[in-house]
């Protein structure tokens, strides 16, 4: 199940009819069946979907999960791709936070010549086999010059009439430094079923030319500290360090903190040439379903250009003697949570 299960999607979407009620119309990504079955998707049940006077019109099956990193003003933007498959129409909404899980204000348009908006959350309907790009700006109300560069995470909801369309959505977000720098970066959503205790990635960091950047979020329960292990060419660890101590799931909002750093200033003596990052949650004493588990988003800049990297599931270090923890040191995961309350229909995009 993507779905970031906790009581917090039902606060979210508490928040978010409160704040969007709509009239029915535009793209029905809702059935009109109530035992509509969402199984495939790790769901006992659909999700309701409620007119503007809260009466049900549908139910809709749910995937959702995090982009860890967004990166807003200043030199940078962020945009947030997606398209609905050729099978269905289906429901987007995107919740923005900073970096300890707060609810963060951001200016957003989707695409050059629209109306800017401010806030937290923006959602929309698509038609089937329609695309669509937000562009996050910068700080709520910084126009017209976004000097500060506003960072956090974002959190994404897919609604869909059925289990199939919502597995065949796929939502990417991109970094643009441009015109400052000619670095345009897409990185994959981490969903909520797809954690893992352990990730791995290869990088190469000579301080200078060669840089490379990464990013932590905590999926946890309980506040975590990650390992951070680096292994040569010849596969010997050669450095070790702990991340600072990142927030657990924030109680208002649900959503996590985060933790981003340029790898040489984690972890000192870097080796020459090319090596492998391990990131490791295996010490956390957390009693909840997914112990130490977290999203791991890694970056690789050589001179000008820049790319995302693939991150791996990995398992602990063999030095840990973690064996008992494999069994469950990835995810597929569904925390604990209360069932998700009913959902106000989003309005269609503006033509």
């Amino acid at each position: 199940m993507r779905l970031k299960s906790l009581q917090f999607l039902g606060l979210m979407t508490l928040a978010v009819a409160a704040l969007h009620s709509q009239p029915t119309n535009g793209a029905v990504y809702w059935s009109t069946d109530p035992s509509l079955d969402c199984s495939a998707l790790g769901e006992s049940a659909p999700i309701a979907i409620t007119n503007s006077s809260g009466t049900t019109v549908g139910y809709s099956c749910v995937v959702s999960g995090t982009f860890v990193w967004l990166a807003a003003g200043g030199e940078w933007s962020t945009a947030i791709r997606v398209a609905a498959p050729a099978s269905n129409p289906v429901g987007v909404d995107y919740t923005f936070y900073d970096q300890s899980g707060n609810a963060l204000s951001l200016d957003s348009n989707m695409g050059s010549g629209t109306a800017t908006t401010t806030g937290s959350d923006v959602n929309f309907a698509l038609q089937a086999n329609q695309p669509a790009e937000v562009d996050l700006l910068g700080a709520g109300g910084g126009s017209p010059h976004y000097s500060a560069t506003e960072t956090g995470s974002v959190y994404a909801v897919i609604y869909c009439p059925d289990s199939t369309t919502c597995l065949n959505v796929l939502p990417q977000l991109i970094y643009s430094a441009l015109p400052t720098t000619p670095w345009s970066l897409s990185v994959p959503i981490a969903w909520d079923d797809n954690l893992s205790v352990d990730w791995s990635a290869e990088g190469i960091d000579d301080g200078g030319q060669h840089l490379v950047s990464f990013v932590v979020y905590n999926e946890d329960i309980v506040p975590n500290s990650y390992n951070i292990y680096i292994y040569d060419t010849a596969g010997a660890l050669v450095a070790t360090a702990i991340t600072p101590t990142i927030a657990p799931a924030n109680s208002v909002t649900g959503e996590s903190g985060t933790y981003a750093a340029l790898l040489k200033d984690a972890v000192p003596d870097l080796p020459s040439g090319i090596f492998k990052i391990l990131l490791d949650g295996s010490s956390s004493t957390s009693t909840g379903q997914c112990p130490g588990c977290s999203a791991f988003e890694v970056l690789q800049f050589n001179g000008a250009s820049g790319t995302s990297l693939q991150v791996a599931f990995d398992s602990p270090p063999a030095t840990l003697n973690a064996a008992a923890r494999l069994a469950a040191h990835r995810g597929k995961y569904k925390r604990q949570h209360a069932l998700p309350k009913p959902q106000r229909i989003f309005p269609p995009l503006t033509k």
